[in-house]
């Protein structure tokens, strides 16, 4: 019998990606290998960091079964899956573009659903599967890491793109956690102390390239409790390293927690007029403030 791996990305590894991965490689009664090649990136806080994550960095592949979270792009995952796709056996994602591409190729098996976090298709899994009522019980750091992921990829529950689902999710996960009462703000916090001690570092790790309309654009997203003191103190370094990926275009989404609204920040007037189109923005020069929160792939989804 072949070895399962679940894996996510390449590019980054943010905290969903991470959290699903390692809650889903508890599934009995073969539980799979967790597999992460994709950097960390600033959502995985220092202090989630000092958890006991158990996962691997380096395999070939080879004569395995793959199960992968939070990506469905084929481009973006490991070389080990682009090389034997028909491999691939589940797929749970909460992106979407390429939902139609692994319907026909693996039916039911392929869950990918407009929820807030890949993290709460995962739960629902494990849910369905009774881990916690006889059949192997979840452990307190999976419950962890998906709690956390859905506060994390949902804005706390904010976020335009949150549904019952992702709220249902975090009421039945709440009893098997012991984060500290806290923890959301604690976590949001934590995030931008670190953010402050490797700005340049965070910045890259988690830009993207991306097309809109027909542009070229490095995209960046931090998640900040206060983003309008660190547009002001440091938007000549964004400016700087976003140029660096030599794109036409290049555009910082921050999330302010803080004031439940972003800020974005572009010099390229093509953006400013997309943007001012399809949601409630204010421009003064080249940064921009909305009335409500929004992540990256609301945005992209908007004016793409």
């Amino acid at each position: 019998m072949a070895k399962t791996i679940v894996t996510s990305g390449t590019r980054f590894t943010d905290l969903d990606a991470l959290a699903s991965a390692i809650a889903y490689g508890e599934i009995p009664p073969e539980p799979p290998l967790v597999v992460i090649l994709g950097p960390l990136n600033q959502s995985v806080s220092r202090e989630i960091r000092r958890w006991p994550l158990n996962f691997e960095t380096k395999i070939n592949g080879d004569d395995c079964d793959f199960v992968i979270v939070d990506v469905s792009e084929l481009e973006a995952m490991p070389p080990f899956v682009r090389q034997h796709p028909d491999r691939v056996v589940e797929i749970y994602d909460h992106h979407f573009g390429f939902e139609e591409f692994w319907r026909k190729k693996l039916g039911e098996r392929a869950k990918i659903e407009e929820v807030g976090a890949c993290a709460t298709l995962i739960w629902e899994e494990l849910k369905k599967r009774r881990i916690n009522q006889g059949n192997g019980r979840m452990t307190t750091l999976a419950a962890n890491l998906l709690y956390t992921a859905i506060i994390s990829n949902s804005l706390n529950l904010y976020s335009p793109l949150t549904t019952d689902r992702d709220r249902k999710a975090l009421e039945e996960l709440k009893p098997f956690t012991n984060l500290p009462q806290n923890w959301i703000s604690q976590y949001y916090l934590d995030l931008e102390r670190e953010i402050y001690l490797k700005p340049e570092v965070v910045i890259r790790n988690d830009t993207k390239v991306q097309k809109i309309k027909g542009i070229q654009c490095a995209f960046c997203q931090l998640e900040l409790w206060n983003s309008r003191d660190f547009l002001r103190e440091y938007s000549n370094r964004i400016k700087a390293i976003l140029r660096e990926y030599s794109t036409e275009a290049w555009l910082f989404n921050s999330p302010c927690l803080s004031e439940g609204r972003n800020y974005l920040y572009t010099e390229n007037e093509i953006l400013k007029n997309l943007l001012r189109r399809v949601m409630t923005i204010t421009f003064e020069g080249d940064i921009g403030v909305t009335n409500k929160l929004w992540l990256r792939k609301e945005i992209l989804r908007l004016i793409q």
